[in-house]
């Protein structure tokens, strides 16, 4: 049989009620704990300095490491690209109270984070890097906030290194720590969530209760301002809140699977009153983000049709159910843990699982936000999947670092001795290791391979670039109408006129012509630019590249022709091109300002 948990007893003086020092006999905590675990809190103790030992050390190693590879993408000082120019159009031209209203081009954020980014670009200027900040922010931070998180939920700190490796490497989440979008403020708000969710439920409250009244003021404090400026923190802060606040209420039987690694106390009573009057004001706060939010989605003529494969197919068979259910977790599992397979879940379900058997509380309250994410996108009010899942993450990963953690202390529970104990935990700990990061590790080499081809590879900054260095009086610039956010945010910061930057959009009637009728503005240029992105194209049929030049050729002939990235760079100067052939007419007009509608009520007319 092995031995009983080493139990420690600590003596703390209590005080008086006027806090006049000690009366009486000293106070004693109980404190279970693991063999061979938090010996550098012993150690802390004989010598009143705390030992750095080997298994935080390289938590913290870790967790600099996730750090450094978020700030070294943000250095790279990547172009805007069409998701973040969307957005940024509304940034460089909106007012406040505009932006806290419909955004430009079917683009939608929480408004306190745009005003935040509004606040940062003031000071920064209105650069890549100064756009970015607050993304890069709120990404480090999680790394940290993660790394914190998951140490509370293990006994063994090296298990704890598990979730900050897997979160430090995922593609998605390295890639829109550099970007201006608001994923990482999601991922940040509810790891800060759960964070004192758990300090709530379960660890770390001082003899006489500040730390216990420190941590509802955090709570209720979050819980009334990041719905305004997280999507995915107004969606998972209810389920959690209400959680919290049930446990409080009626705490769960102590776990029967061995002791737990920290000193349990669920206050009661007095707190739980004060819990539930705290709640009041976040609710309403809750609550209004929530209808802000609906109200600003249901503007967005395109919003449901981009998204809808992942909406749960309401009113359908049985079996398209199953087929979406494998198809939302599938992408889940590859796309946004970045896990090398989807079976990586299983071993996120284990981990529940152990949590769970633990220490009810704190093993059900990680993965309420997937919980919440899933509920809304089955009842079609928020899709459950790709980036609008990332709060989800930070969560599920700590499953596997409890999971890795309850392996090393079954094989240790099997071992006699201390000596022997300490050792097969150690090694089982680098086994089970092993096994999840083969499962679920996002490798460097994917890491680099996803950011190079998957995300925010086309780049308008180094066309439009190259069209003013070339740029003379009498030219004219056309782009694509998917295009326009770049002319909008480019433009002005490289010296274009805007007065000569035009759209390119599609009329009703599709009929090839042999020669289509077109602006003044366009027939008497002396140069016309052309650029185009093929990722929004002008007809789905055929590349923009094309689409833009053929109506032009009976007219003007091409004269340079390069593609940039997915962007392509043209040039046609008067005089026709031999055998040019009937093409698809456009109808042109001014890109204009940010806000104008994607489809103008009026066109140029044709000269």
């Amino acid at each position: 049989m092995s031995r009983p948990p080493a139990v420690r007893r600590r003596r703390y003086p209590r005080r008086s009620r006027r806090g006049q020092g000690v009366a009486g006999a000293d106070a004693v905590e109980v404190v279970e704990g693991i063999d061979g675990a938090e010996e550098s809190e012993e150690h802390a103790g004989r010598s009143g300095v705390r030992s750095l030992d080997g298994a935080t050390a390289t938590l913290v190693l870790v967790t600099v490491a996730g750090i450094a590879v978020r700030i070294g993408l943000w250095w790279q000082d990547r172009a805007f690209w069409r998701d973040e120019l969307a957005l940024i159009q509304s940034l460089d031209s909106y007012s406040a109270a505009q932006l806290v209203g419909r955004l430009s081009d079917a683009q939608s954020a929480p408004p306190l984070w745009l005003l935040l980014v509004r606040a940062v670009t003031l000071v920064a200027g209105d650069g890549e890097r100064a756009y970015r900040l607050v993304a890069l922010s709120a990404g480090c931070a999680t790394v940290v906030v993660v790394a914190f998180l998951s140490a509370q939920l293990v006994r063994r700190r090296w298990a704890a290194v598990i979730p900050v490796v897997l979160l430090s490497t995922i593609s998605e989440l390295v890639f829109y720590t550099a970007q201006t979008k608001q994923y990482t403020a999601d991922t940040l708000t509810v790891s800060w969530l759960l964070l004192l969710a758990v300090r709530l439920l379960r660890t770390d409250v001082t003899g006489d209760g500040r730390g216990d009244r420190r941590t509802r003021f955090a709570f209720f404090l979050s819980l009334a301002v990041l719905p305004w400026v997280s999507h995915g923190f107004m969606l998972s802060a209810p389920l959690v809140a209400g959680w919290v606040v049930l446990c409080r209420i009626r705490p769960p039987r102590a776990s029967s699977v061995g002791p737990t690694p920290h000193r349990v106390r669920i206050r009661r009573g007095s707190s739980t009153l004060g819990l539930l009057a705290g709640l009041a004001l976040p609710a309403v706060s809750v609550l209004a983000a929530a209808l802000h939010a609906r109200h600003l989605t249901s503007q967005v003529s395109d919003f449901a049709s981009y998204w809808t494969d992942f909406f749960g197919p309401r009113g359908e068979p049985l079996l398209r159910w199953v087929d979406w259910h494998g198809f939302v977790f599938r992408d889940l599992a590859v796309r946004e843990l970045g896990f090398a397979t989807w079976w990586g879940l299983l071993l996120v379900v284990a981990g529940l699982v152990v949590a769970v058997r633990r220490q009810p509380a704190t093993g059900i309250v990680l993965v309420l936000p997937l919980l919440t994410a899933y509920a809304v996108g089955v009842l079609g009010m928020y899709p459950f999947g790709r980036r609008l899942v990332l709060f989800c993450v930070p969560g599920l990963l700590c499953y596997l670092g409890v999971l890795v953690d309850a392996f090393a202390g079954g094989v240790s529970a099997a071992g006699v001795g201390s000596a022997v104990r300490r050792r097969a935990s150690a090694v089982a700990t680098g086994v089970g290791a092993v096994v999840v990061l083969v499962t679920c590790w996002t490798t460097p080499s994917r890491l680099m391979h996803d950011l190079n081809y998957l995300y925010g590879i086309d780049d308008y900054r180094t066309a439009l670039a190259f069209v003013a260095t070339k740029w003379q009086d009498g030219d004219v610039l056309v782009v694509g109408n998917g295009d326009r956010p770049a002319v909008r945010v480019y433009g002005p910061r490289l010296g274009l006129p805007p007065e000569k930057g035009l759209r390119a959009i599609p009329p009703d009637s599709q009929a090839t012509r042999a020669r289509c009728a077109m602006p003044a503005q366009i027939t008497s240029a002396r140069r016309v630019w052309l650029v185009s992105g093929d990722v929004v194209p002008i007809y789905a049929d055929q590349p923009s590249r094309y689409t833009l030049i053929a109506p032009l050729l009976p007219r003007f002939r091409s004269v340079w022709h390069q593609d940039r990235g997915l962007v392509t760079v043209q040039a046609v100067m008067p005089g026709s091109t031999p055998n040019a052939r009937p093409a698809r007419c456009l109808d042109y007009a001014p890109v204009g300002p940010a806000g104008d509608p994607e489809r103008p009520a009026t066109t140029l007319p044709a000269s």
